[in-house]
């Protein structure tokens, strides 16, 4: 029974390997050819397989790119915005903070690839768009939401429509630097992120701060 279980277990990791070994070589393929011009002979020699090794994994090329979607998105996200329970007493720094993790995920080159991707077939296949979706910035503004309820609860944020201001909020820390850089593949400096930062969460606490009252002057007659 041992040695069964110990075969199957060296058996699911030999798969697991080669599943991922062929989304790696998918993902460079589709990057380099696009997916119109990638083929899945292409991307089976590419990834040192025979073709009929690859269709034992994938149906069709259209079931791999959807499979390698799928597998990037798993990895957006992973970490939280922020620390769940983070006070929101200094209000400046956690937003600081949740910005600098947020515009984590744009830059490294394994999630432009994935935005590039997306973006190239999503009039295509629509559903990649969803999955992405939902597992980045969805998920992410539902991060920031909580966040922005918490410190308006802890009188920090004054906000009457907070999804309307968490699309404000991360519109302005990462404006159109990503998109660029998707683009023109020119990878913006960590200064220009940094600029974005500290001036969106400026301009967000300019407009949603706690307002400080001035005292009433008692009249006198």
């Amino acid at each position: 029974m041992g040695d069964e279980t110990t075969l199957k277990t060296k058996s699911e990791k030999r798969k697991t390997k080669k599943f991922e070994l062929l989304i790696a070589t998918a993902k460079k393929v589709f990057l380099e050819q696009g997916y119109d011009r990638a083929s899945m002979d292409l991307i089976a020699t590419a990834a040192g397989v025979s073709k009929a090794t690859l269709y034992v994994y994938f149906e069709n090329k259209e079931a791999l790119l959807f499979a390698l979607i799928s597998q990037e998105c798993k990895h957006i996200g992973l970490d939280p915005l922020l620390d769940l329970g983070q006070s929101t007493a200094d209000i400046q720094a956690a937003l600081r903070r949740i910005a600098r993790n947020f515009t984590k995920l744009f830059l490294s080159e394994s999630s432009l690839g994935l935005y590039q991707l997306v973006m190239a077939n999503a009039s295509h296949f629509p559903e990649i768009t969803e999955v992405f979706m939902n597992a980045g910035p969805r998920k992410q503004q539902k991060e920031v939401a909580a966040f922005l309820n918490q410190a308006i609860h802890e009188g920090s944020l004054e906000i009457e429509n907070v999804d309307l201001a968490v699309k404000q909020f991360l519109s302005l820390v990462q404006g159109d630097l990503p998109l660029n850089w998707a683009l023109s593949m020119k990878r913006p400096e960590q200064s220009e992120y940094d600029a974005l930062i500290e001036g969106g969460v400026r301009v967000f606490l300019a407009a949603y701060g706690k307002k400080q009252r001035k005292p009433e002057v008692m009249k006198t007659n």
